[in-house]
């Protein structure tokens, strides 16, 4: 193998040259230092392969996405950077209910942050045959509780009503928030549950306040019913606590209280 050595290539004439041609190679061998610090290297298009980036090494600021690119955002797949929508529903908390005489959501869930709340129930069966589950509202989380002054307006029908015909009623003064098993009581044969849904609007409004409850049940003559409940209370003061009760004995069940974003 022969040998060059030289302190410089030039060109002959002009400004490119040119090392062997096409199909050869050129090894650098190892411990050589290859110094284009002050040059510019142009490479093949798509010869840079992932393998050759070194992990940890490219940088915010070098990437061509969109958008604002922080702590706060995401790197969507339009090569876009974007901020995490907050969700529309955030569940708070999640009781679950065994052989009990009441579930209690207290203000550390029931705040100014939201102002409609949704209350699941799901599953719920009461030791009494025939009964029901309501609740009442706090104003001082729990130290006491509002009896009286409850506005409700209730539909309700089952599967054993002649043309599955709709029923309803209503006051001005009932105890509590009516919740399952109004109109129609909850069964405790086998399989004989219910469950639904109790919305909350505004809590801390100045003005009334109001409740829908929505349920399905099997009830004690082993009928499917549907329950759906218009409900108020003429109050100015802050709702922070709501207790769940059965009428009588204990329930289990569970109980789950989400914050609604509107």
């Amino acid at each position: 193998m022969s040998e060059v050595k030289v302190n410089k290539i030039s060109p002959r004439s002009g400004t490119d040259v040119t090392l062997g041609d096409s199909g050869d190679t050129f090894t650098v061998p190892t411990g050589v230092t290859l110094d284009t610090s002050n040059s510019t290297v142009t490479l093949p298009d798509g010869s840079v392969t992932n393998a050759k980036i070194a992990d940890s090494t490219i940088q915010l600021a070098k990437l061509s996405a969109t958008g604002t690119k922080d702590a706060t955002t995401f790197l969507r797949g339009d090569n876009t950077f974007s901020a995490v929508d907050s969700p529309a529903i955030v569940k708070l908390q999640t009781q679950t209910a065994s052989s009990a005489s009441s579930i209690t959501f207290t203000s550390t869930y029931i705040t100014t942050t939201y102002k409609k709340y949704y209350l699941d129930y799901t599953n719920v069966i009461i030791s009494s045959d025939g009964g029901n589950i309501s609740a009442t509202v706090s104003y001082d989380n729990g130290s006491t509780y509002v009896t009286s002054g409850y506005y409700y307006h209730r539909i309700f029908s089952n599967s054993g009503t002649a043309n599955n015909s709709l029923a309803s009623s209503g006051g001005t003064n009932n105890s509590s928030l009516l919740m399952l098993g109004t109109g129609d009581g909850l069964g405790t044969s086998t399989d004989e549950s219910g469950s639904g849904r109790m919305t909350i609007f505004d809590p801390n409004s100045a003005d009334s306040k109001f409740f829908i409850s929505e349920g399905i049940i099997i009830t004690n003559n082993g009928a499917l019913a549907q329950q759906y409940i218009y409900q108020g209370l003429i109050t100015s003061s802050t709702i922070n606590n709501i207790k769940i009760t059965p009428n009588t004995g204990t329930m289990d069940g569970i109980f789950t209280l989400y914050g609604v974003t509107t």
